[in-house]
């Protein structure tokens, strides 16, 4: 069963990452200290996410789907892993083309 996601920070897993222009990131401190090896991954939480919780669930994985950009990595097995599911929920997305337009800020604890 392959698993789709789509939607905004609360299921992104790291899509903004791979994308240069995008300025809402959480791959720094104190994002993912929750995460196993407190990696932060690119999700916006201290550890797994909603995408996360519901993939387990669902009984495919143990984690979220990758990243669908981080699947272009690896021109080999794109078509292989791609049909296992992809992440595709970006931090800042949304309906109206106003929705992320404002530089995200982030703050220092």
């Amino acid at each position: 069963m392959a698993i789709f996601i789509f939607g905004d920070s609360t299921a992104d897993v790291g899509t903004n990452n791979y994308l240069k222009t995008c300025t809402a990131k959480a791959n720094h401190r104190y994002n993912g200290i929750d995460f196993p090896f407190s990696k932060p991954t690119g999700r916006f939480s201290n550890g797994k996410n909603a995408a996360d919780q519901i993939a387990r669930l669902l009984g495919n994985y143990k984690v979220s789907p990758p990243p669908f950009l981080s699947l272009l990595e690896h021109k080999t097995t794109f078509k292989r892993s791609l049909l296992r599911g992809a992440n595709f929920a970006s931090a800042g997305s949304g309906v109206f083309s106003a929705t992320g337009q404002k530089a995200f800020v982030r703050f220092q604890i």
